[in-house]
C-alpha cells in the first residue's frame, strides 16, 4: 500500500502524524494580547428596526429573568449548559442602544425581531413554567405573520437566537416559518453560536438557516472574561502569566475533527493540560437547576451541588 503524506510532507504508513513542523515547536501565547477587533476589520453595521412584537410580554419576561439573578453573573446561578448561550437579551439591549438603530421600519435595512427567545426558554424551564415559554413562542408566531413586512420581499429580518437547537427553543411552528419566509419570501437570517446546528439531532429541514447564519459568541465564563479584561493592552499585571489552556466543547457535537485536532496540538504544550471530561467540557458534566429563594422577590439560589460542582470545575482551568 502506498504511504500516505501528512500535511508536513512525512509519511507515516499507519496513519497520518502531526506534521514536522509542529511536533518541533510549542505554542507560547504572546506576551500582549488584544482582545478587540481591529478597527479596519469592522463592518459597517446595517441600519435595523427592533420589532417588540410581544410588548409587554417581553418586558415581563426580561424582567423576571433580571430577578432571578438579582445581579450575580449567569453562572454564579444557572447550569453552564443554560449560561453559556444567554447572549440573546445582551444583544438585543445593546442593539437598543446602536447608533444605526432606526425609528421607523420602513427606514430600516433589516428587521429585528426584538424577543430573547432563548432566555424565555431558559426561564420557563429553571421555573417550571414551559407552557408559559410555548405560549410565548406561539404569540411571537402570530405576530410575525401579522406583520405587513414579513411578507415582503424587500425585507432582510434578523432572528437572534443562539442556541444550536432552533426548534428546542422556539418550537416546531415558529421554526418551520422562519424556514419557508426563507425560502419562498426573503432572507431570514439566524443569529447563533455555531453554523453545525443543522447536524445536531433532527435539524436538517432548517439547513438553509444555519448555512448564512450570523455568528454570535459563547458567553464566557466568568473566570475567562475576569482573565480577558485584566490582560488587554496597558492592563495586564506582571505577574499575570498564563498557567495553563481552556478548551471548550461538549464532547457529543458534531465538530469536523476538532477535538481529534485539539488533542494532538495539546501534545505539544509547554504546560501541563487535562482532558479529563467534566474540565474539557463543563456543559455536560452533572449539574442542577436553581432553586426559588424565600421571600418571594423572585430571585433563585444555586444549589449546594452547582456550588460544588462549579467550584470543583474552576479549579481545573488552569491545567484544562
Amino acid at each position: 500500500m502506498a504511504p500516505r503524506h501528512s500535511p508536513g510532507g512525512s509519511t507515516d504508513q499507519a496513519g497520518p502524524r502531526c506534521p514536522k513542523r509542529l511536533a518541533g515547536n510549542v505554542f507560547e501565547p504572546p506576551s500582549v494580547l488584544d482582545w478587540r477587533v481591529r478597527e479596519r476589520d469592522i463592518r459597517p453595521s446595517p441600519s435595523f428596526f427592533l420589532h417588540r412584537l410581544l410588548g409587554a410580554g417581553e418586558d415581563a419576561v426580561r424582567a423576571d429573568f433580571t430577578a432571578l439573578l438579582a445581579g450575580r453573573s449567569f453562572e454564579a446561578v444557572l447550569p453552564n449548559v443554560w449560561s453559556q448561550y444567554l447572549s440573546d437579551m445582551r444583544l438585543l439591549d445593546a442593539l437598543a442602544q446602536h447608533s444605526e438603530r432606526r425609528r421607523a421600519a420602513s427606514e430600516a435595512e433589516w428587521q429585528v425581531v426584538d424577543c430573547a427567545a432563548y432566555t424565555s426558554r431558559v426561564l420557563g424551564s429553571v421555573t417550571n413554567r414551559t407552557e408559559a415559554h410555548h405560549e410565548r413562542m406561539q404569540a411571537l408566531l402570530g405576530a410575525l405573520l401579522a406583520n405587513p413586512l414579513w411578507s415582503d420581499r424587500r425585507a432582510k429580518w434578523l432572528f437572534i437566537q443562539p442556541h444550536y437547537d432552533l426548534r428546542g427553543t422556539v418550537g416546531r411552528k415558529l421554526a418551520e416559518a422562519l424556514v419557508q419566509r426563507n425560502a419562498q419570501i426573503g432572507p431570514v437570517i439566524l443569529a447563533t453560536v455555531d453554523r453545525d446546528g443543522a447536524h445536531i439531532g433532527s435539524q436538517m429541514p432548517y439547513f438553509d438557516l444555519y448555512r448564512r447564519a450570523v455568528m454570535v459568541p459563547h458567553v464566557a465564563t466568568p473566570e475567562l472574561a475576569r482573565t480577558a479584561r485584566l490582560c488587554l493592552p496597558g492592563s495586564c499585571p506582571a505577574d499575570a502569566s498564563r498557567r495553563g489552556y481552556l478548551f471548550h466543547g461538549d464532547l457529543s457535537r458534531f465538530d469536523g475533527g476538532v477535538r481529534g485536532a485539539m488533542r494532538h496540538i495539546i501534545d505539544h504544550l509547554r504546560h501541563p493540560a487535562s482532558l479529563q471530561a467534566k474540565i474539557l467540557s463543563r456543559g455536560t458534566a452533572t449539574d442542577t437547576n436553581p432553586e426559588p429563594g424565600a421571600g418571594g422577590t423572585g430571585r433563585f439560589e444555586p444549589t449546594a451541588r452547582h456550588v460544588a460542582f462549579r467550584e470543583t470545575s474552576a479549579a481545573g482551568h488552569t491545567r484544562g
